[in-house]
C-alpha cells in the first residue's frame, strides 16, 4: 500500500524537510493507519469524503483502501463510533468547505493510502512519497515556476527552487552513488498559529478507547484523525 515506512519517512523529514530547530510531534500514516475520511459539513454527514477543491493529480490506487462497514456508510452510528471501523481514518467538521479542516481533508482524501499527516511545533502538513506524483502535475509546477521567473526577472525561479527544497523536492529523483534518493512532496500545510487547540485524546465506545488527534482551527472547523490502529 504505502510506498515508504514510517521510519523511512521520518528519516527523510529529518534530513530534507524539517527546518532548523523544528521538532516533529506526530507522524500518522502507512499500513494500519490509512483509510477513508468522513465529514460533517453544515450539519450533513457523509462518507467517504471527496475533495471539494482543486488537488494535485497523483498516481494512487484508491481501491487499496478497505471498505467501511454498511452501518458506517449509511450513517447508522452515534458520535465517535466510526473509530471502531478500521476502514475510517478520521473525520472533519465545519460549517463550510472553505475552512482549514476541509482543505486538509481535500489533500488527505486525494492521496488516499499514500497520505501522511505530519505535525510539528511550527506547522501541520499532508505529504506523500514523490513517487506518486504524476508527470502531468510535475509539468504544471515547472510551467508555473517558469512563468514566475519570467515575471520577476529570474528571482521566481530561485524562490521556486527554495519552495521545492522545503517540500523535499518533487520531480526527477536524485541519484546518490547510482541509487535513487527518496523524497517527499508537500501537498498542503498550514502554520500552527491557525490552530486554536490541539490534543491527543482517547475516544470510542470501549474502556480502552483509541487515541485520536483532535485539532480545532480559528475558523471553527475541526479535524479528528486516529493515532493508533483499530
Amino acid at each position: 500500500m504505502a510506498t515508504m515506512s514510517e521510519k523511512q519517512l521520518e528519516r527523510i523529514l529529518q534530513e530534507q524537510w524539517l527546518e532548523d530547530g523544528e521538532r516533529l510531534k506526530a507522524l500518522l500514516g502507512g499500513e494500519g493507519l490509512s483509510g477513508h475520511l468522513g465529514a460533517t459539513l453544515d450539519g450533513r454527514s457523509f462518507l467517504p469524503y471527496r475533495p471539494q477543491s482543486s488537488v494535485a493529480e497523483l498516481n494512487v490506487d484508491h481501491s487499496q483502501l478497505p471498505v467501511p462497514t454498511e452501518a458506517i456508510r449509511n450513517m447508522r452510528f452515534h458520535g465517535d463510533e466510526w473509530l471502531h471501523d478500521p476502514a475510517v481514518r478520521g473525520w472533519v467538521y465545519g460549517r463550510s468547505a472553505d475552512t482549514r479542516a476541509f482543505s486538509w481533508a481535500d489533500h488527505m482524501a486525494a492521496a488516499g493510502p499514500e497520505a501522511w499527516y505530519v505535525y510539528t511545533d511550527r506547522r501541520m502538513a499532508v505529504v506523500v512519497d514523490s513517487a506518486v506524483r504524476t508527470q502531468r502535475d510535475e509539468h504544471a509546477d515547472s510551467v508555473a515556476e517558469q512563468q514566475e521567473s519570467e515575471q520577476s526577472g529570474g528571482f521566481g525561479r530561485l524562490l521556486g527552487k527554495a519552495r521545492s527544497a522545503a517540500s523535499a523536492i518533487s520531480g526527477a529523483a536524485e541519484s546518490v552513488k547510482g541509487r535513487a534518493k527518496a523524497s517527499v512532496v508537500t501537498l498542503w500545510e498550514c502554520p500552527v498559529s491557525e490552530i486554536v487547540n490541539s490534543r491527543l485524546v482517547p475516544k470510542g465506545r470501549t474502556a480502552q478507547g483509541y487515541d485520536v488527534m483532535v485539532q480545532e482551527f480559528h475558523d471553527g472547523s475541526v479535524l479528528e484523525i486516529r493515532a493508533d490502529s483499530a
